[in-house]
């Protein structure tokens, strides 16, 4: 994964998928996230259980709100 983020012209864009989301934990730099007028009571987390603990600060880039009520919340990561 560092090698293929070290690449020029490409960003590697992982949707969904806590497992893989999980394991690739410290290299991810930027965080997209939608919330949605919906409620299910259950669903995946964001990070797999088997995510290291290791808390990390973010920072709001960008947002879009829709008329459906859906937000975008765009963050990047705070240091390294």
């Amino acid at each position: 994964m560092r090698e293929l983020k070290q690449q020029d012209g490409k960003d590697i864009w992982l949707l969904g998928g806590a497992e893989l989301a999980g394991s690739l934990y410290a290299e991810i730099d930027t965080l997209i996230l939608k919330l949605g007028p919906l409620t299910i009571g259950d669903g995946i987390p964001l990070f797999s259980r088997k995510a290291v603990f290791d808390p990390r600060t973010w920072t709001l880039a960008d947002h879009t709100a829709l008329k459906s009520g859906a937000v975008f919340l765009t963050y990047t990561r705070v240091g390294s």
